[in-house]
């Protein structure tokens, strides 16, 4: 009964080192992600409405460094070759805002159109998706006698 009780005792004492050095490494991965930079966007969609076959339209997507880093904007990456962003090429300093533009090229897309651009960067929350939605109507044929 005595080995019992010392090899539960044994027992609980390991298990409050394993306790308490995930908790060291808790506040170690909260220090870190408040140590950095954090991407907030005023709008992350955008519906451009019905346009017709052939138009450009373009949007601008503000955002701000709230984090306490410089942000770096890495990579805008599209999901079509209809669609071109622009990223600032110099860091975004803590506070301070930056735009992604967007360009949308309807030529051959008629109908409901809904595009992604996911903006890569060295943020916390380093992966954000932007949308846009667009209604494309075709354009009409002229007929010629």
């Amino acid at each position: 009964m005595k080995q019992l009780l010392i090899s539960a005792g044994l027992l609980v004492g390991i298990a409050g080192i394993g306790c308490s050095g995930s908790d060291s490494a808790k506040d170690k991965n909260a220090s870190a992600v408040s140590d950095s930079a954090k991407i907030e966007f005023g709008e992350i969609s955008h519906n451009f409405g019905e346009i017709k076959e052939g138009e450009v339209v373009s949007t601008v997507y503000k955002f701000k460094n709230t984090g306490t880093r410089p942000l770096e904007i890495l990579d805008v990456q599209v999901s079509c070759g209809c669609t071109v962003a622009e990223k600032p090429e110099k860091p975004v300093g803590v506070g301070q805002t930056g735009e992604i533009k967007v360009n949308f090229n309807s030529e051959g897309k008629p109908g409901v159109n809904k595009k992604y651009v996911n903006v890569i960067s060295n943020a916390s929350n380093s992966n954000v998706a932007l949308s846009f939605s667009v209604i494309v109507n075709m354009k009409e044929e002229v007929k010629t006698n």
